[in-house]
Protein backbone atom coordinates (compact mmCIF):
# COMPACT_ATOMS: atom_id res chain seq x y z
CA UNK A 1 0.00 0.00 0.00
CA UNK A 2 1.09 3.28 -0.99
CA UNK A 3 1.07 5.91 2.47
CA UNK A 4 1.49 10.02 1.90
CA UNK A 5 2.84 11.44 5.08
CA UNK A 6 2.55 15.39 5.07
CA UNK A 7 4.89 17.83 7.08
CA UNK A 8 7.95 14.94 6.39
CA UNK A 9 10.42 17.68 7.27
CA UNK A 10 9.17 18.20 10.74
CA UNK A 11 10.39 16.40 14.03
CA UNK A 12 8.23 13.60 13.84
CA UNK A 13 8.13 13.26 9.97
CA UNK A 14 11.36 11.19 9.38
CA UNK A 15 10.64 8.43 12.51
CA UNK A 16 7.18 7.97 11.25
CA UNK A 17 8.54 7.35 7.54
CA UNK A 18 10.89 5.36 8.64
CA UNK A 19 8.16 3.53 10.81
CA UNK A 20 5.81 3.42 7.98
CA UNK A 21 8.58 1.66 5.60
CA UNK A 22 9.54 -1.20 8.37
CA UNK A 23 5.69 -2.24 8.22
CA UNK A 24 6.24 -2.55 4.21
CA UNK A 25 4.23 0.81 3.21
CA UNK A 26 5.38 2.64 0.00
CA UNK A 27 5.55 5.79 1.24
CA UNK A 28 5.82 9.20 -0.32
CA UNK A 29 6.12 12.29 1.26
CA UNK A 30 5.60 16.27 0.92
CA UNK A 31 6.29 18.99 3.02
CA UNK A 32 6.81 22.99 1.56
CA UNK A 33 10.61 22.72 1.76
CA UNK A 34 11.41 18.73 0.39
CA UNK A 35 9.78 15.66 0.63
CA UNK A 36 9.34 13.90 -2.33
CA UNK A 37 6.83 17.30 -3.62
CA UNK A 38 8.21 20.44 -2.03
CA UNK A 39 4.55 22.23 -1.77
CA UNK A 40 2.58 24.31 0.36
CA UNK A 41 -0.45 22.22 0.58
CA UNK A 42 -2.76 25.17 1.91
CA UNK A 43 -1.96 26.71 -1.67
CA UNK A 44 -5.40 26.72 -4.28
CA UNK A 45 -5.59 23.27 -6.12
CA UNK A 46 -2.49 21.57 -3.79
CA UNK A 47 -4.65 19.44 -2.45
CA UNK A 48 -6.07 17.89 -5.80
CA UNK A 49 -2.55 18.14 -7.74
CA UNK A 50 -0.91 16.06 -5.12
CA UNK A 51 -3.20 13.57 -4.56
CA UNK A 52 -3.76 12.78 -8.06
CA UNK A 53 0.24 12.97 -8.88
CA UNK A 54 0.46 10.22 -5.92
CA UNK A 55 -2.42 8.46 -5.79
CA UNK A 56 -2.48 7.32 -2.42
CA UNK A 57 -4.22 4.34 -0.45
CA UNK A 58 -4.03 6.09 2.45
CA UNK A 59 -2.65 9.66 4.37
CA UNK A 60 -0.48 10.82 7.59
CA UNK A 61 -1.34 13.79 8.00
CA UNK A 62 1.47 15.74 9.80
CA UNK A 63 1.49 19.48 8.59
CA UNK A 64 0.82 21.73 11.37
CA UNK A 65 1.00 25.18 12.44
CA UNK A 66 2.81 24.19 16.56
CA UNK A 67 4.31 26.98 17.24
CA UNK A 68 2.23 28.49 19.93
CA UNK A 69 3.28 32.01 19.65
CA UNK A 70 3.07 31.92 15.86
CA UNK A 71 -0.63 30.72 16.22
CA UNK A 72 -0.98 34.07 18.51
CA UNK A 73 0.20 36.24 16.48
CA UNK A 74 -1.18 35.21 12.95
CA UNK A 75 -4.31 33.71 14.25
CA UNK A 76 -5.72 33.71 10.42
CA UNK A 77 -2.51 31.83 9.11
CA UNK A 78 -3.19 28.86 11.72
CA UNK A 79 -6.13 28.35 11.25
CA UNK A 80 -5.64 27.80 7.28
CA UNK A 81 -3.09 25.18 8.46
CA UNK A 82 -4.62 23.48 11.19
CA UNK A 83 -8.39 23.88 10.17
CA UNK A 84 -8.79 24.16 6.39
CA UNK A 85 -5.83 21.99 5.47
CA UNK A 86 -6.84 18.37 7.40
CA UNK A 87 -11.00 19.48 6.41
CA UNK A 88 -9.85 19.76 2.50
CA UNK A 89 -7.71 16.63 3.28
CA UNK A 90 -10.97 14.44 5.25
CA UNK A 91 -13.43 16.02 2.50
CA UNK A 92 -11.12 14.02 -0.34
CA UNK A 93 -9.94 10.72 1.92
CA UNK A 94 -12.04 10.11 4.77
CA UNK A 95 -11.37 7.49 7.07
CA UNK A 96 -8.40 7.15 4.60
CA UNK A 97 -7.11 10.15 6.30
CA UNK A 98 -5.46 9.88 10.07
CA UNK A 99 -4.63 13.53 11.22
CA UNK A 100 -2.36 13.96 13.87
CA UNK A 101 -3.41 16.61 16.86
CA UNK A 102 -2.32 17.59 19.82
CA UNK A 103 -2.75 16.95 23.93
CA UNK A 104 -3.31 20.85 24.32
CA UNK A 105 -7.03 20.79 23.00
CA UNK A 106 -7.42 20.23 26.59
CA UNK A 107 -7.26 23.08 29.04
CA UNK A 108 -5.41 20.94 32.01
CA UNK A 109 -8.47 20.81 34.45
CA UNK A 110 -9.81 17.30 33.78
CA UNK A 111 -6.49 15.06 33.34
CA UNK A 112 -6.52 12.80 32.64
CA UNK A 113 -7.87 12.80 29.27
CA UNK A 114 -9.86 9.71 27.78
CA UNK A 115 -10.45 9.40 24.19
CA UNK A 116 -14.14 10.64 24.78
CA UNK A 117 -13.22 13.77 26.56
CA UNK A 118 -15.01 17.14 25.63
CA UNK A 119 -11.77 19.76 24.49
CA UNK A 120 -11.18 23.27 25.90
CA UNK A 121 -8.64 24.47 24.25
CA UNK A 122 -6.71 27.53 25.86
CA UNK A 123 -4.67 29.07 23.13
CA UNK A 124 -4.69 29.71 19.59
CA UNK A 125 -2.82 27.13 18.38
CA UNK A 126 -5.09 24.31 20.43
CA UNK A 127 -8.45 25.80 19.45
CA UNK A 128 -6.91 25.65 15.89
CA UNK A 129 -6.23 21.76 15.96
CA UNK A 130 -9.46 21.29 17.87
CA UNK A 131 -11.43 22.89 14.98
CA UNK A 132 -9.70 20.32 12.85
CA UNK A 133 -10.12 17.87 14.53
CA UNK A 134 -13.97 18.57 14.98
CA UNK A 135 -14.07 19.34 11.00
CA UNK A 136 -11.86 16.20 10.18
CA UNK A 137 -14.14 13.72 12.02
CA UNK A 138 -17.16 15.43 10.19
CA UNK A 139 -15.94 14.19 6.85
CA UNK A 140 -15.20 10.59 8.18
CA UNK A 141 -11.45 11.28 8.76
CA UNK A 142 -9.74 9.59 12.21
CA UNK A 143 -7.61 11.34 14.65
CA UNK A 144 -4.74 10.93 16.63
CA UNK A 145 -3.81 12.70 19.67
CA UNK A 146 -0.03 13.10 20.68
CA UNK A 147 1.63 14.71 23.66
CA UNK A 148 4.60 15.70 24.51
CA UNK A 149 7.87 13.75 21.49
CA UNK A 150 11.16 13.66 22.83
CA UNK A 151 14.48 11.83 21.27
CA UNK A 152 16.75 13.31 19.06
CA UNK A 153 16.40 13.64 15.01
CA UNK A 154 19.20 13.90 12.43
CA UNK A 155 18.81 18.08 12.97
CA UNK A 156 19.32 17.85 16.61
CA UNK A 157 16.18 19.12 17.47
CA UNK A 158 13.30 17.55 20.27
CA UNK A 159 12.52 18.24 23.78
CA UNK A 160 15.45 16.07 24.96
CA UNK A 161 18.58 16.99 22.60
CA UNK A 162 17.63 20.97 23.62
CA UNK A 163 17.86 20.01 27.23
CA UNK A 164 20.98 18.34 27.07
CA UNK A 165 22.75 20.75 24.32
CA UNK A 166 22.39 23.73 26.99
CA UNK A 167 23.37 21.58 30.00
CA UNK A 168 26.24 20.30 27.97
CA UNK A 169 27.15 24.14 27.03
CA UNK A 170 27.15 24.76 30.49
CA UNK A 171 23.73 26.75 30.82
CA UNK A 172 21.18 26.49 33.53
CA UNK A 173 17.82 25.06 32.34
CA UNK A 174 13.91 25.89 33.49
CA UNK A 175 12.08 23.83 33.87
CA UNK A 176 8.29 23.53 34.92
CA UNK A 177 6.87 21.68 38.27
CA UNK A 178 3.34 22.34 37.76
CA UNK A 179 2.86 21.78 33.66
CA UNK A 180 2.16 17.85 33.25
CA UNK A 181 2.54 15.91 30.12
CA UNK A 182 2.49 12.08 29.22
CA UNK A 183 6.32 12.17 26.87
CA UNK A 184 6.73 9.84 24.41
CA UNK A 185 9.74 8.91 22.23
CA UNK A 186 9.01 10.05 18.89
CA UNK A 187 10.41 6.45 17.58
CA UNK A 188 7.20 5.19 19.89
CA UNK A 189 4.78 7.81 18.51
CA UNK A 190 5.74 6.89 15.02
CA UNK A 191 5.48 2.91 15.64
CA UNK A 192 2.25 3.92 16.69
CA UNK A 193 0.96 5.92 14.15
CA UNK A 194 1.83 3.55 11.47
CA UNK A 195 0.15 1.04 13.46
CA UNK A 196 -2.89 2.90 13.40
CA UNK A 197 -2.93 4.09 10.08
CA UNK A 198 -4.43 1.13 8.28
CA UNK A 199 -7.50 0.76 10.78
CA UNK A 200 -9.60 2.62 8.63
CA UNK A 201 -12.89 0.69 10.65
CA UNK A 202 -11.17 1.31 13.69
CA UNK A 203 -11.94 4.02 16.45
CA UNK A 204 -11.72 7.99 14.97
CA UNK A 205 -10.24 9.19 18.11
CA UNK A 206 -7.02 7.78 19.34
CA UNK A 207 -4.91 9.18 22.51
CA UNK A 208 -0.80 7.72 21.87
CA UNK A 209 0.38 8.71 25.40
CA UNK A 210 3.55 7.90 26.97
CA UNK A 211 3.97 5.26 29.90
CA UNK A 212 4.02 7.88 32.65
CA UNK A 213 2.89 11.15 33.68
CA UNK A 214 5.75 13.59 34.52
CA UNK A 215 6.21 17.46 35.26
CA UNK A 216 9.03 19.17 32.64
CA UNK A 217 11.12 19.32 35.29
CA UNK A 218 10.70 15.61 36.58
CA UNK A 219 11.51 14.37 32.96
CA UNK A 220 14.50 16.85 33.05
CA UNK A 221 15.71 14.97 36.68
CA UNK A 222 14.93 11.70 35.10
CA UNK A 223 16.94 12.30 32.01
CA UNK A 224 20.12 13.61 33.27
CA UNK A 225 19.73 10.61 35.79
CA UNK A 226 19.92 8.28 32.93
CA UNK A 227 22.63 9.99 31.02
CA UNK A 228 24.99 11.36 33.90
CA UNK A 229 24.31 14.45 33.35
CA UNK A 230 24.81 17.41 35.76
CA UNK A 231 21.27 18.13 37.19
CA UNK A 232 22.09 20.94 39.65
CA UNK A 233 21.92 22.88 36.66
CA UNK A 234 17.86 22.25 36.31
CA UNK A 235 16.41 25.39 37.74
CA UNK A 236 12.74 24.24 39.09
CA UNK A 237 9.86 27.00 38.12
CA UNK A 238 6.08 27.28 38.15
CA UNK A 239 4.10 27.98 34.90
CA UNK A 240 2.05 31.21 34.96
CA UNK A 241 1.27 31.20 31.32
CA UNK A 242 -2.59 30.98 30.98
CA UNK A 243 -1.99 29.75 27.13
CA UNK A 244 -0.42 26.42 28.58
CA UNK A 245 -2.59 23.84 30.66
CA UNK A 246 -1.09 22.43 33.79
CA UNK A 247 -1.97 18.76 33.52
CA UNK A 248 -2.86 17.20 29.87
CA UNK A 249 -2.15 13.92 30.67
CA UNK A 250 -3.36 11.14 27.77
CA UNK A 251 -4.69 8.25 28.52
CA UNK A 252 -6.35 5.43 25.89
CA UNK A 253 -6.71 2.08 24.57
CA UNK A 254 -3.02 2.38 22.51
CA UNK A 255 -0.47 1.11 25.30
CA UNK A 256 3.58 2.17 24.14
CA UNK A 257 5.42 -1.37 24.01
CA UNK A 258 8.45 0.24 25.66
CA UNK A 259 9.21 1.84 29.08
CA UNK A 260 9.47 5.35 29.77
CA UNK A 261 13.14 4.25 30.59
CA UNK A 262 14.42 2.40 27.60
CA UNK A 263 12.87 5.53 25.80
CA UNK A 264 14.47 7.72 28.16
CA UNK A 265 18.00 5.59 27.28
CA UNK A 266 17.50 6.36 24.08
CA UNK A 267 16.86 9.92 24.08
Amino acid sequence: MRALVTGCQGFLGPFAVAALQRRGFAVVTTARRGGDAAVDLVGRGMVDAVLEAFAPDLVLHLAAQSRLDACERDPAAARLVNVVLPAELAGRLGSRLLAVSTDLVFDGRGAPYGERAPVAPLSVYGATKAEGEERVLAAGGRVARLPLLFGPDAHGRGASASLRRALLGGQTVPLYTNEYRTPLHAADAAAGLAELLPLCSGPAVVHLPGPERLSRWQFGQRFCAVHGLDASRLVPVECQDPLRPRDVALVGSWRAERSFATMLAEA
